[in-house]
């Protein structure tokens, strides 16, 4: 585990400075050194994993241009051989899980390279053991960098409210919801989304399908040792003023159906939740902030996290007669479906 202090956001400040009053053409004197990238998160959720490699570069001239050609931050697939390896905890190897290449189609456009990005993955159905413990490695063959890192799986856990035979969402009255579950073994950081599914269906035209997401607040454990009891509560009265706030009123002739909800908790692990932190924009004044890797002869983030899913198949009949007709979300266009 390493924390390195740069002058991160003096350096943007400055960079945006000059590119935007004078020039953004930059003069590097200093002889190129190979630094290697690396982003993974691990979650036992999902049946494929993902690690984003790349590499800093070096420009004397433009370094938007520069940052747009992939080929100055892409290592040659060619170059690299990456994979992962399951251990015992604290204890003995078990076994090896390839990763190869995957073109990512559909990135969306910033300062970097895009639509198409070069990522590494297992295949499909690759299912992580939270009694395990896995190691990232990678081999820069032209240059004989090993990079490593390691990390501890989530473990699953159980959501306490609403209980669990509750077929329906309910958002009705104006008091108190509450969503509550006892924190999950190597957890530290947790956010809920409720998700909100529903249907389109204009005047001509197929029927569409969409969702729109209430985020609520970020919440903590005290410790990573599990067993907390994690509460969440809010008034059923925020549900639509968020879908008012998130939603454009029909026109036209559009109708909706609403469809079903899901409750959403994601949990991160105390590296991504470090990671995280330290990352957030300064509100401060000083601009020395340190930048937080776990990665072994390379910078970046390879940790764990975890999304549990609460699905409800819709609306509870109140809530959804204060969707249709009440005084918040009734130009929303929702009808009973027929």
């Amino acid at each position: 585990m390493k924390i390195h202090t740069f002058y991160i956001l003096t350096i943007l400040l400055i960079t945006i400075l000059l590119s935007s009053s004078c020039s953004n053409e930059v003069d590097i004197n200093d002889d190129y050194k190979e630094i290697s990238i690396v982003y993974g998160l691990l979650d036992q959720s999902e049946s494929r994993h993902f690690v984003k490699l790349t590499k800093a570069f070096q420009t004397e001239g433009n370094v938007y241009l520069a940052a747009a050609d992939q080929a100055n931050s892409q290592y040659d697939p060619n170059d690299v051989e990456m994979w992962l390896e399951e251990y015992e905890i604290n204890g003995g190897y078990i076994k090896s899980i390839p990763m190869d290449t995957v073109l990512i189609t559909k990135k969306d456009s910033g300062a970097f390279y895009f639509p198409n990005q070069l990522v590494y993955a297992t295949a499909e159905g690759v299912i992580l053991n939270q009694n395990r413990e896995y190691k990232l490695k990678a081999k820069i063959k032209s240059s004989g960098n090993q990079i490593e890192a390691e990390t501890k799986i989530i473990d699953d856990f159980n959501i306490l409210k609403p209980i669990s035979f509750l077929k329906y969402a309910d958002f009705s009255g104006n008091y108190s919801h509450t969503v509550q579950f006892f924190s999950p073994e190597k957890g530290k950081l947790y956010q809920l989304v409720i998700r909100f599914y529903y249907t389109e269906i204009p005047t001509s035209g197929p029927k569409t399908s969409h969702f729109t997401d209430w985020k609520l607040s970020q919440i903590r454990s005290k410790t990573t040792d599990g067993g907390e009891k994690m509460t969440y509560e809010f008034l059923g009265s925020t549900f639509y003023n968020n879908l008012a706030a998130t939603i454009e009123p029909a026109e036209n002739g559009l109708k909706r159906w609403s469809d079903s909800v899901h409750y959403i908790i994601s949990v991160a692990d105390e590296d991504f939740t470090i990671y995280m932190d330290v990352n957030t924009p300064s509100t401060s004044i000083v601009q020395d902030k340190p930048a937080y890797s776990n990665i072994e002869n390379g910078y970046g983030i390879f940790a764990s996290r975890y999304q549990k899913i609460r699905p409800f198949i819709g609306l509870s009949p109140k809530s959804l007669d204060t969707l249709i007709n009440g005084s918040v979300t009734y130009q929303l266009g929702f009808e009973n479906r027929p």
